[in-house]
C-alpha cells in the first residue's frame, strides 16, 4: 500500500497507520540531491517525531524523513516481513528483541529515547449509563458499573502489555479480562474512551495528557509494570542506514529532548 501524500512539517511526511509502509526513495531520489528514509515509529510518538523531522530538515537538509505510524508490535511485523524501513522507534523493548532474535537487528545498535508513565482514563464528562458510570481508582474496573474497557492488544501493543501487567499486578485481570476492548494502539483506546464506547481505558500519561474528552483518574502505582522505554535500532536490511544514523543521533540529542520533555516524557529509566 503506497504512503500518504499528505505533507508533514518541512522534512517529513507520514504514512496512514494500519498498513504497510510503501517503499522508500532509491538512491539519488527523495529531495533533490539527497536522500529520502523510512522511519517506523509507535503511535503515542506521532507529534514528537514530527516536531523532531521538522527540527532535523532545517539542519539536514539533505535527508527527508516519511513516517510510518503504528503500534510497536505491528511495525516489528512488517521489518520480519521485508518492509523498506530505515529506523524503527518503538513503544517497548519486546519488538525489537523480536528482531534481534531473528537477525534484523544487532543488540549493540539498541539505544533508548525516552521513558513514559502509564494512566488509567475515564471519559471526561458522565457516562453513556449516566454518573454511576464514572470510574475513579483501579479497583472501580471491578464493579458492576464497569462494562468496558479499552486496551491495546497485548499481542503487539506495549501499552497494552504494560496495561495487562497492572491489572494482574492489582488483581484485576480475572475481573476486567471478560470487559476488555482491544485496540490497535493507544490513539484507537484513546478514541473509544473519549467517545463513550469504554468507560475507562489505560494509555501513556503523554497520551492522555492531549486528548480533549478524557480525564486522568490514576497512574498506574510504582512497581506494577516494567520500566517504559522507546528503544530505537536500525534494522540490517536498512536501505539507507547511513543517513538513518545520522538521524537517529539527531533523535538522541538536546534538540529533541527538549520537544519530548514538553511533551511530558521522562528520561530514559
Amino acid at each position: 500500500m503506497p504512503a500518504s501524500s499528505r505533507e508533514e512539517p518541512a522534512g517529513s511526511h507520514a504514512s496512514p497507520q494500519g498498513g504497510p509502509p510503501g517503499p522508500p526513495a532509491g538512491p539519488g531520489e527523495g529531495p533533490p540531491g539527497g536522500t529520502e528514509i523510512l522511519v517506523a515509529a509507535a503511535a503515542s510518538l506521532q507529534e514528537v517525531m514530527e516536531e523532531a523531522a521538522a527540527a532535523f530538515g532545517r539542519v539536514r537538509p539533505g535527508i527527508r524523513v516519511r513516517f510510518h505510524f503504528g503500534s510497536s508490535g505491528a511495525l516489528a511485523a512488517q521489518v520480519e516481513a521485508g518492509a523498506p524501513v530505515d529506523l524503527l522507534v518503538a513503544a517497548g523493548r519486546p519488538p525489537v528483541d523480536r528482531l534481534i532474535r531473528a537477525g534484523l537487528a544487532a543488540p549493540g545498535d539498541v539505544r533508548v529515547l525516552a521513558g513514559n508513565r502509564l494512566v488509567l482514563v475515564a471519559p471526561a464528562g458522565p457516562g453513556p449509563a449516566g454518573p454511576g458510570t464514572r470510574v475513579r481508582s483501579w479497583a472501580d474496573l471491578a464493579g458492576d458499573q464497569v462494562r468496558r474497557v479499552a486496551l491495546g492488544d497485548p499481542a503487539h501493543v506495549p501499552a497494552g502489555q504494560y496495561g495487562r501487567q497492572v491489572l494482574e499486578h492489582l488483581g484485576l485481570w480475572p475481573a476486567v479480562a471478560s470487559r476488555l476492548v482491544l485496540d490497535q494502539d493507544v490513539r484507537q483506546v484513546l478514541h473509544h474512551v473519549a467517545a463513550g464506547a469504554a468507560d475507562a481505558g489505560i494509555v501513556y500519561a503523554t497520551d492522555a495528557a492531549t486528548a480533549p474528552g478524557v480525564r486522568v483518574v490514576a497512574e498506574a502505582p510504582p512497581g506494577s509494570h516494567d520500566p517504559i522505554v522507546y528503544p530505537l535500532v536500525i534494522p540490517r536490511s536498512a536501505p539507507q542506514p547511513q543517513a538513518a544514523r545520522v538521524f537517529a543521533d539527531f533523535l538522541l540529542g538536546p534538540e529533541v529532548w527538549a520537544i519530548l520533555d514538553e511533551h511530558g516524557f521522562a528520561p530514559p529509566p
